[in-house]
């Protein structure tokens, strides 16, 4: 899929970000193959983000919700995932969801806000895929050094992505920074 705009790359971030008065920070758009490792296997693949977080890092992802709007079109948020255990923030996410493609259970759970789309998705044996739009370089920036807790600002990778289940449908559009990496801890 190929992206053309600034605001379709980083939509639904910008979205946030302008609501907020906050400015974006400076990106560059990178190919697959130029994200340097670890975040190369963690971001360039058409699989699921959660489960590769939580075997990087060892442990199960909860989800913080830092802003939500849910309108009759779709529902977004803006969320920080963390390792359960150590409260340690991993990634940060802006996404919108077609809540138009759940329903029952699965749609209660994704309302409730503790687990991510992901992990639900996971559990519920939905068959879906990552579509990454963009692979993103963002220089140092203060919103991102607040969420991730960092004593000073640094670069930050991440990517565009959209979920597809079947027949291709959009299930959700995201776009996911990742913290700076660290070898964990054993």
């Amino acid at each position: 899929m190929t992206v053309t705009t600034e605001s379709e790359l980083l939509y639904p971030l910008t979205l946030f970000w302008q609501r907020d008065g906050h400015a974006l920070p400076s990106y560059e758009v990178l190919d697959g193959e130029a994200v340097p490792e670890p975040y190369r296997r963690l971001l360039v693949h058409n699989g699921d983000m959660t489960s590769r977080l939580e075997a990087f890092w060892r442990g199960e992802i909860v989800l913080e919700v830092l802003h939500r709007e849910h309108t009759p079109d779709a529902y977004r948020r803006e969320v920080v995932l963390h390792i359960e255990e150590t409260d340690l923030p991993v990634e940060y996410g802006a996404i919108e969801i077609d809540l138009s493609a759940f329903d029952g259970e699965l749609r209660r759970l994704i309302l409730e806000q503790h687990l991510p789309l992901g992990g639900l998705l996971n559990r519920f044996k939905i068959h879906y895929r990552s579509e990454p739009r963009g692979f993103i370089k963002l220089g140092a920036d203060a919103v991102m050094q607040r969420v991730f807790r960092l004593p000073e600002a640094r670069e930050f990778y991440g990517r565009s992505n959209v979920l597809l289940g079947e027949n291709d449908r959009p299930l959700a559009r995201i776009v996911e920074v990742l913290r700076p990496a660290e070898v964990p801890s054993s």
